[in-house]
């Protein structure tokens, strides 16, 4: 009950930002657009920046078109409510305690769904750090998949930040809130070793949340 409670107002609070922030969105054109309404893509930011990738998801999007993964636990069934309220598909993980066996079966799951056209989202440092760090699994689902990665970087100055690893930002109603988007990016089938490629796209993160800030004081000026 809790869960459901929390989950249903953290869509409640997605609502007001949604409808009440004004969203300056840089890198999106008529190609980038052509290409989104083609096919699948994975987008991906710092975990912190959760609440307003949901916005721009809302705005270029069909949500019901996303895929998620949640943790299999609490947090889980409040981003899960959060998600349905949204309309987006959930597949809980507990990526700590599952069994070899256990996440198999839910990434086949997971790798079908965006294989047969669904659009995912996942943030790399995620889902508990360490912050600004990324995992593995982004280039190994999209290397599998052949799904494009679409990176992005947001900023807010009228936010508060939850005090915890990621800062987890929560735009304050009738901000602006400022989104950097990167170029589409392609894991290619022959890479064995994904490490490279992962500080590659952790470098770009960085880049597009710096590029993010400093268009809100550039533009806003």
């Amino acid at each position: 009950m809790i869960a459901r409670i929390s989950g249903f107002f953290l869509y409640i609070f997605s609502e007001l930002v949604f409808r009440t922030c004004r969203f300056n969105i840089l890198g999106y054109d008529e190609e980038v657009e052509t290409i989104l309404q083609a096919e699948p893509v994975i987008l991906t930011s710092w975990h912190g920046m959760t609440m307003m990738v949901a916005a721009f998801i809302r705005m270029k999007f069909d949500v019901t078109t996303f895929t998620v993964i949640t943790p299999d636990d609490y947090r889980g069934d409040v981003l899960g409510e959060f998600g349905r309220h949204l309309g987006v598909d959930a597949i809980a993980m507990n990526l700590d305690n599952d069994s070899t066996m256990g996440i198999g079966r839910k990434l086949v799951e997971l790798i079908r769904q965006i294989s047969s056209g669904k659009n995912f989202i996942i943030h790399p440092d995620g889902p508990a750090g360490p912050a600004y760090k990324v995992k593995p699994g982004l280039s190994f689902i999209a290397k599998k998949t052949g799904t494009r990665i679409l990176p992005m970087g947001c900023y807010c100055r009228n936010a508060y930040h939850i005090p915890r690893w990621d800062r987890y930002t929560l735009p304050l109603p009738f901000s602006k809130v400022h989104i950097q988007l990167g170029p589409l990016m392609t894991v290619p089938d022959d890479l064995e070793d994904l490490s490279d490629y992962n500080r590659q796209l952790e470098d770009i993160l960085n880049k597009l949340t710096f590029q993010a800030a400093a268009n809100y004081y550039e533009l806003d000026s």
